[in-house]
């Protein structure tokens, strides 16, 4: 399988969620951006500007499409375009979606940084008055993803190492098992 993670908001949790699924998934993860990667995920993580199309595979492609992008993303099995509950985040992942849908379409957006129930039903509403059948999935705001990558440990094996986490982050965690779980079913 490969995913795809794109969009072209900065700091809307491309690396953080790129990250926690390959690790949790067991697969390789690649970057044309800057980042941690190789560090936090040492021997299963590369930076390359222009990225191999490989199995088993999360992509975390900064917001421009560089030699290779676009090959990568028509074969992916997923492409998830991570959206924040402000403006520019939605005006970004829509047009990041129109840019890209030509060449996939399975997307799947994650709205993040979420403070409430609020927050996720204007990202999803702003989403699907544009495109109607968008699939959009939460993840409220939390340092567990910014945790994983300093610590290189996924969201669920800090969970399994941490009663505290597994129960302070109890409701993050289960928004991301059900990416996960979206992610691995299509569902």
């Amino acid at each position: 399988m490969r995913i795809s993670i794109i969009t072209l908001d900065g700091g809307a949790g491309k690396t953080a969620i790129a990250f926690a699924l390959a690790k949790d998934l067991d697969y390789f993860l690649i970057s044309n951006d800057d980042s941690v990667i190789e560090k936090a995920y040492a021997g299963s993580a590369k930076i390359m500007k222009q990225p191999k199309i490989i199995d088993d595979v999360v992509y975390d492609f900064g917001g421009f499409v560089d030699t290779g992008v676009l090959d990568v993303i028509k074969a992916s099995d997923l492409v998830i375009v991570p959206c924040i509950n402000d403006l520019n985040s939605k005006m970004k992942a829509i047009k990041t979606i129109n840019q890209l849908k030509a060449h996939n379409s399975n997307f799947l957006v994650v709205a993040t940084r979420l403070e409430g129930d609020k927050d996720f039903d204007e990202v999803k509403e702003a989403l699907q008055n544009v495109f109607s059948d968008m699939p959009v999935i939460a993840l409220r705001k939390t340092k567990l993803f910014k945790n994983a990558l300093e610590f290189g440990q996924s969201p669920l094996e800090l969970e399994a190492e941490s009663k505290q986490i597994a129960y302070t982050q109890r409701n993050i965690l289960a928004e991301y098992k059900a990416l996960l779980k979206y992610v691995k079913d299509g569902k």
